[in-house]
């Protein structure tokens, strides 16, 4: 499904550039999906550096899911 939405020229544009030279030619829709999922995940890291245990939980969890990935597999 596909909609239309307006924006400015100048807006459009510098999308177009964004997509072109920083994500390798993507479509506009791709190139703002992409800057959606980063303002999205900035905003996620805000709201844990708000909070020093959520911050302090989340980083021991990532330290331990780090070390899962890197076990040799036994077949």
């Amino acid at each position: 499904m596909h909609t239309t939405m307006r924006v400015s020229v100048t807006t459009r544009d510098e999308l177009a550039r964004v997509a072109e030279h920083e994500f390798g030619g993507v479509s506009l829709d791709e190139a703002l999906q992409i800057v959606l999922f980063e303002h999205r995940s900035v905003a996620a890291v805000a709201r844990l550096s708000a909070d020093p245990d959520d911050l302090t939980e989340y980083r021991a969890e990532a330290a331990e899911l780090a070390e899962v990935d890197v076990e040799p597999v036994e077949w």
